[in-house]
């Protein structure tokens, strides 16, 4: 192929010399000299969306697919976890570069939703359900993104040909055509479920190819990104993410117990298609943050296995103590971590990944209707996400029996307000726990509250055996840096940004 396009450019390129007919002749004579039959240059849409979805709805490093970087490195910022060793200790002090997270614009960019395009672009008669379900995932991935970086390309981008140097769009307007894209696809998975001629979708690892499941999904982003404008807009933000919480309902998105969440499933057969949890275990290079580790301890809480398992065979009584502090100091062989035990929920070879549920759904319902005063809804929705989710981490055959002993304490401490004692920090501190795993949008949820919840939260030191203790900054890391590629080529366009600066719509 590569051979084949570099002839057609000698062949475009002499064709100001030779005239219109020649170039016609000469360029389908090359065209038919060094075609492939066995190498079709159009992929098929089943192959399109099959890559599109592995390749970048994780928004995860190609080569990390068996060790995890993406969503695991925004959990230092989130709060679960601390680095342990190598990047983790420098992103543990916010020493971020510029080309550090850089996987997460290739992956996205280059890759799924290239991909993404080419199967829109390439879609037959019958297929409006691939359309659909790759505006979807597209609207998934802008929403994604622009959480993360602020301002992004997207109307001038993937069209390096026509576009090489593409402008940024102000975030405002990122998110809206992430809506747009969303409620399109909405349209069309809907109008392809109810279709007689559309074909059946084959090639969708998430969902199956079920129309309806992902109709639901969308709906859950819809409100997922609709409730990052809760400082921008508190009252507008909360309206419309109820009523996309009331599709997602009506749509069918159900509990964790029948696949109804919008997960990414592994095999674990090869390194590439194992659980990138699995490989943050295998890697060490992050351990349970000590202060999230200690609140789980203190509060006696039911999922600590599902979460965290001892690394290098440690037990005893000892062993939940071994977290680690976010600082720079580089971790011991012995700590917790997403780990391979029957028990664990998150990390065995074979766990799915989770990127939105239907407990996240609940607590956005829980926190719109709080900022729109109506404590009843507020209530009933923490109540229930806290026990669907408890319950469905502990729900493996493998669950530890200790573990479910402890299930009806903690739901009758935590999982039972009233109208006259929920509260907005009790929503975000349960959400927070309940959001493992979910990394990107468990930062965006402490950003947007301002870092205030969990209460533990705390600025990481510089070194944690040190008397007295020194803050890494005087402020919150805010977003990640533009990568070096984007320096590199789109100089002129990369919005001028420190980690400390909040993007657009938390200013």
């Amino acid at each position: 192929m590569k051979l084949r396009l570099k002839i057609l450019l000698i062949a475009i390129s002499g064709a100001t010399i030779l005239g219109a007919s020649s170039c016609k002749k000469t360029l389908d004579s090359l065209a038919d000299y060094n075609k492939n039959e066995n190498q079709p240059l159009k992929a098929s849409s089943p192959t399109l969306l099959t890559a599109a979805e592995f390749s970048g709805v994780m928004l995860d490093e190609g080569s990390f697919v068996a060790s995890g970087d993406g969503d695991g490195f925004l959990g230092i910022f989130a709060g679960h976890f601390a680095g342990n060793h190598a990047e983790g200790v420098n992103f543990n002090q916010y020493i971020l570069k510029h080309g550090d997270f850089q996987f997460l614009f290739n992956d996205a960019y280059v890759s799924s939703l290239m991909n993404l395009k080419q199967l829109i672009l390439n879609a037959g008669v019958g297929e409006e359900g691939y359309v659909g379900i790759a505006e979807i995932l597209q609207g998934y991935q802008l929403g994604y993104l622009t959480a993360v970086y602020g301002d992004l390309p997207w109307t001038q981008a993937l069209d390096v040909i026509k576009n090489p140097h593409p402008k940024y769009d102000a975030q405002t307007d990122v998110y809206a055509a992430a809506q747009s894209l969303l409620s399109d696809g909405i349209a069309k998975v809907k109008a392809a479920a109810a279709s007689t001629t559309d074909v059946s979708v084959t090639g969708d690892i998430i969902y199956g190819g079920d129309m309806g499941k992902w109709a639901a999904a969308a709906y859950l982003l819809k409100a997922r990104f609709y409730n990052h404008f809760s400082k921008k807009d508190p009252t507008g933000s909360a309206t419309s993410a109820l009523v996309m919480v009331d599709s997602a309902k009506l749509a069918g998105f159900a509990t964790n117990f029948d696949a109804g969440n919008f997960a990414l499933p592994y095999d674990g057969i090869t390194g590439t298609t194992t659980n990138p949890w699995y490989g943050m275990w295998t890697n060490g290079m992050l351990a349970a943050n000590l202060p999230f580790l200690d609140s789980l301890i203190a509060q006696k809480d039911p999922r600590l296995n599902a979460y965290f398992t001892s690394i290098n065979g440690v037990t005893g009584d000892n062993v939940y103590g071994l977290g680690k502090v976010q600082s720079g100091v580089v971790g011991n062989g012995d700590y917790m971590g997403i780990g391979p035990d029957a028990w664990s929920y998150y990390g065995q070879k074979t766990s799915p990944v989770q990127m939105a549920t239907y407990p996240e759904l609940l607590m956005i319902e829980a926190e719109a209707a709080l900022r729109l005063g109506n404590t009843t809804r507020a209530a009933t929705a923490h109540n229930a996400a806290i026990t669907d989710q408890v319950n469905a981490v502990l729900s493996l055959p493998a669950s530890l029996a200790a573990d479910k002993a402890k299930v009806a304490a903690y739901l009758a401490k935590y999982a039972s307000e009233t109208p006259a004692t929920i509260t907005l920090a009790k929503i975000m501190t349960e959400k927070h726990k309940l959001m493992f795993a979910i990394e990107g949008e468990s930062w965006m949820d402490v950003r947007r509250t301002g870092n205030l919840y969990p209460s533990w939260l705390t600025i990481p030191v510089v070194d944690e055996t040190a008397n007295p203790v020194v803050p890494v900054a005087t402020t919150w890391i805010q977003r990640l840096l533009y990568p070096q590629s984007e320096l590199d080529k789109n100089t002129a366009n990369v919005p001028n940004a420190t980690i400390f600066d909040k993007i657009p719509i938390l200013q």
